[in-house]
């Protein structure tokens, strides 16, 4: 007499469902503490994230036989002369410029009006420089100034009047150079650690995967960083020549908003485009600044992403922005570090969890009790 068929057993279900619901704890408590200790954990997910693109260069130096110190020492050592002239040449002329426009914008704004008069007059028989009075422009000026620099209107003034700002960056940064430093030295033993508590089972297929998910989000991390380093250079030299006024403070911003999808490019040529019209350039110079953007966008979509990041996490772009967005308005600075590498991981899990699903006796409809599907259904 032949047996009846198994029945599957609930066990099996039940073990993942609780695998998934300890897991998702785990992820949101760390989630809740990373938010709750941003203080500290912000710097040490920017520590974690230099370390995790200077990665390959130490790797590359062990191979050439480099000493393990200076292996270690010159990639950061690198980063720290990078952020040095950035504070020391970059910052204070952005300082000087910042300053000279808190001073001078009024001014250059109210010429504008002025030149719009005629046109304003055609049109409603008044003139716009009677509505908008040169004194209570340059007053609202001035209090957009105080708010952003305080009480005083130079570098050396706002630096001492800001020393426990100052201290508290410093050591931040600090922070963020001896995060970046240990963790390279001991990056193959945290992978490693890390494998070891992976049940053997499940090594292969969490191995496959986690490597998935480190190809992807190395790949959009240190191709954002040469992007955005192309896209300074690009930008601040490009409104240099452009006469544009404040370019060592427009370069660098617009080449930070060029990393937003869709509206950094805009963004940032409206706004070059308004600061050359008020300081009495030419259309010529408008299209001139049109074509510098259009020109960079071109080139980054035939050749930097394509080449160097390729299809960056495998995202549409309004997903990325949103993603942003979404993330920064819910968890601040934490949400914008943390939003890319948490949007890319889970759609690879999503796609995994599908992948499995397709595979599993109950997508293929084998499952105990029903009938195979005939063959020309099953393709």
């Amino acid at each position: 007499m032949q047996s009846p068929p198994e029945q599957p057993s609930p066990i099996a279900w039940q073990t993942l469902f609780f695998k998934v619901l300890l897991l998702g704890s785990v992820a949101a408590l760390v989630l809740w503490l990373i938010i709750r200790l941003s203080i500290v954990t912000a710097p040490i997910l920017i520590g974690f994230f230099i370390a995790y693109a200077l990665n390959p260069i130490v790797v590359r130096l062990r191979r050439w036989r480099v000493p393990p110190i200076l292996a270690l020492t010159v990639p950061v050592l690198a980063v720290l002369a990078l952020a040095v002239v950035f504070i020391i040449v970059v910052l204070p002329n952005m300082a000087r410029e910042l300053v000279y426009a808190s001073q001078h914008a009024p001014a250059r704004i109210y010429n504008f009006i002025l030149k719009l008069d005629p046109w304003f007059l055609s049109r409603t028989g008044n003139r716009l420089s009677s509505l908008i009075h040169y004194d209570s422009l340059s007053g609202m000026m001035q209090r957009v100034a105080a708010e952003m620099f305080g009480p005083a209107q130079t570098l050396i003034g706002w630096l001492l009047s800001s020393v426990r700002d100052v201290f508290v960056a410093i050591g931040n940064f600090a922070l963020v150079l001896i995060v970046a430093f240990f963790l390279l030295d001991d990056y193959e033993k945290i992978v490693k650690g890390g494998a070891d508590l992976i049940p053997r089972g499940d090594l292969a297929r969490v191995t496959r995967v986690v490597k998935r998910i480190d190809s992807v989000l190395a790949g959009f991390l240190r191709g954002e960083l040469l992007l955005l380093l192309a896209a300074v250079v690009c930008f601040t030299l490009g409104i240099v020549l452009l006469e544009v006024p404040f370019a060592f403070v427009i370069g660098p911003m617009v080449a930070v908003l060029y990393l937003i999808p869709y509206v950094g490019v805009v963004s940032g040529l409206v706004l070059c485009v308004v600061l050359s019209a008020l300081a009495g350039h030419s259309a010529l110079t408008s299209a001139g600044i049109a074509g510098l953007f259009m020109g960079f966008y071109v080139t980054d979509l035939l050749f930097i992403t394509p080449r160097i990041i390729g299809n960056r996490v495998g995202l549409r772009p309004l997903v990325v922005l949103l993603g942003i967005v979404a993330f920064g308005e819910l968890f601040g600075l934490i949400g914008i570090l943390i939003a890319i590498p948490i949007l890319a991981t889970g759609r690879i899990l999503l796609l995994e969890a599908v992948e499995q699903y397709r595979q599993s006796a109950a997508y293929r409809g084998e499952h105990a009790g029903a009938p195979s599907l005939p063959p020309e259904l099953g393709d």
